[in-house]
């Protein structure tokens, strides 16, 4: 179970503040996902939380996020499906994504899905918020189409 924490390390919430980014979340399991919303509005982030793939789908493409995480478990399609399904899609393909998941062995196929980095569940909050940095940075990095 993710454990919350009420204050973060001065480097990790500077860093992240100053990329203040819209972020769509696709968590399955409603607890993580309020604790993942607490914790990166508190560091400025626009979070959009939903629990299913379909919807993860209709949300990226209707909200243009500035990167997304997905749990590999997700209901109605699985995280890896749905990543495929973004990445096949001229307007989210060039979204930078990031996978939460609780199956360690699951690292090749979310870098053959086309993510950039995978969370290990359960994680601290200084890794999500340093993940969620490096995951926008990545779409700020790419020139504007």
């Amino acid at each position: 179970m993710l454990a919350e924490e009420k204050t973060m390390p001065a480097g990790a919430s500077s860093a992240v503040k100053s990329a203040a980014k819209k972020l769509l979340v696709a968590e399955g399991d409603p607890q993580i996902g309020r604790t993942i919303v607490d914790l990166l509005t508190r560091m400025g982030f626009d979070v959009i939380l939903v629990q299913e793939g379909r919807e993860a789908l209709r949300k990226a493409l209707s909200d243009g996020p500035d990167a997304i995480l997905l749990d590999s478990a997700l209901m109605t399609n699985g995280g890896m499906d749905v990543c495929a399904m973004l990445r096949a899609h001229k307007d989210t393909k060039g979204i930078p994504l990031g996978f939460l998941t609780g199956d360690p062995g699951s690292e090749k196929a979310a870098q053959q899905a086309g993510a950039l980095l995978l969370i290990p569940k359960p994680f601290k909050p200084e890794q999500l918020i340093s993940s969620v940095g490096l995951l926008v940075s990545a779409r700020r990095r790419k020139p504007a189409a």
